[in-house]
């Protein structure tokens, strides 16, 4: 069986050196004559461990919401290449990130993917942590001479917030300041939106048969979506000359289209003092590279961050949020329901792009491929081809 799935995909022995070739000569290319990014990238198993140490080791990754985690010893779970994070709110209202692994043996300290706690137990030995890293109890470690308490903490990683999204780096001394290479982003497009305030009312995960890079595709580019999102986003009738994409950036990606209607779904409430004209009924769809994913309307934002499971098969947490005024119309009584028919439609909307994009992972696979080419609206694609291949000299 071993045998017959390499001959059916010969891109997974690829050696690094000839997957880095093939991308660097791609995204060399001016996005006129540019073609797909070349399918080594996504199934050679030597690139899969590369972009590992080359992007997720050293780059920026969302792991959730700050409003998720809104009170001291409030925490959440998340993971970076292979990395288990944990993120706990301070009592001082900062947000720190640590290595979810306890200090003795390493035994992941964090089973749950979010909750509250005001110290955490080690399920192997009873070593407690408090919420800043410390060890407070380490039982009968009186017995091993020397032993210092202060000397045996959780180990802490850097973190960052934008736009209120929490962000964690693997790195020591990461290569860019999250704040400074995403003002841009921030000045000119989403600022106005205010993210920051939008309420956290969704957290959930997926797993998926495709390279995380397949979503990250599918995702920043709308082509698709009069085809494909019939049930969901094609609803908002944006015709592919809507779209605009911005400018060209080492650090994120993005393109807008606004919608026709003025009131409903996609449509700012009347009580947003936030946005104006066109900006009332704008889309934004856009990538913090390397994962990141949010979908942003004037009355609900869809956020995903993509994790890979091997060269085959990907994890992506996903959620929703939403403006206050938005949730001031939404009773106590009605919360539930509001959430669960929000849940059901994006679910829908998941299910759409799950198809696709094992669809693409699959013929992607395949040792005989045409040239390819990108839509005009695709430009994204080889934006986060060109970025790809910079961080993975």
């Amino acid at each position: 069986m071993l045998g017959d799935m390499m001959l059916q995909n010969p891109h997974t022995n690829t050696p690094l050196s000839q997957v880095l070739d093939r991308l660097r000569n791609a995204a060399a290319r001016d996005f006129d004559q540019a073609c797909p990014i070349p399918p080594e990238v996504n199934h050679s198993s030597e690139f899969h461990q590369h972009e590992q140490q080359a992007v997720f080791q050293q780059e920026w990754i969302c792991v959730g919401r700050e409003d998720e985690i809104p009170a001291a010893g409030d925490f959440l779970t998340h993971e970076i290449a292979a990395v288990p994070v944990l993120v706990v709110r301070q009592s001082d209202h900062q947000i720190r990130a640590f290595v979810n692994a306890c200090a003795h043996r390493f035994a992941c300290l964090v089973p749950q993917a979010s909750g509250s706690a005001k110290r955490f137990t080690c399920r192997y030995h009873a070593w407690s942590y408090d919420c800043a890293g410390e060890l407070l109890r380490a039982p009968h470690m009186e017995m091993k001479a020397g032993f210092d308490p202060t000397q045996h903490r959780l180990r802490g990683l850097q973190l960052d917030c934008w736009e209120g999204f929490i962000y964690v780096t693997l790195a020591e001394q990461p290569r860019s300041q999250l704040n400074d290479v995403l003002a841009p982003l921030r000045e000119q497009v989403v600022g106005r939106y205010d993210m920051a305030c939008y309420q956290t009312l969704l957290r959930e995960t997926m797993e998926w048969d495709a390279n995380w890079k397949n979503l990250i595709e599918n995702f920043i580019e709308s082509y698709h979506v009069p085809v494909a999102h019939g049930k969901t986003f094609a609803q908002h009738k944006k015709a592919p000359a809507d779209y605009v994409c911005g400018e060209d950036s080492d650090h994120y990606c993005y393109h807008r289209a606004a919608q026709a209607e003025t009131t409903g779904l996609g449509a700012a409430h009347p009580a947003n003092n936030r946005l104006a004209g066109e900006w009332r009924r704008m889309m934004i769809d856009f990538c913090v590279f390397p994962n990141h994913l949010v979908t942003l309307m004037p009355d609900y934002l869809w956020y995903i961050s993509v994790q890979p499971l091997g060269t085959e098969r990907m994890r992506a947490t996903w959620g929703l949020a939403v403006p206050p005024e938005v949730m001031a119309d939404v009773s106590d009584e009605d919360r539930d329901a509001y959430v669960a028919e929000f849940r059901r439609y994006l679910i829908v909307a998941n299910d759409e792009d799950k198809a696709l994009v094992e669809a693409l992972h699959r013929g992607s696979s395949s040792p005989l491929l045409p040239q390819g080419t990108y839509h005009p609206i695709e430009r994204n694609l080889w934006q986060f081809m060109r970025y790809l291949a910079g961080r993975c000299q």
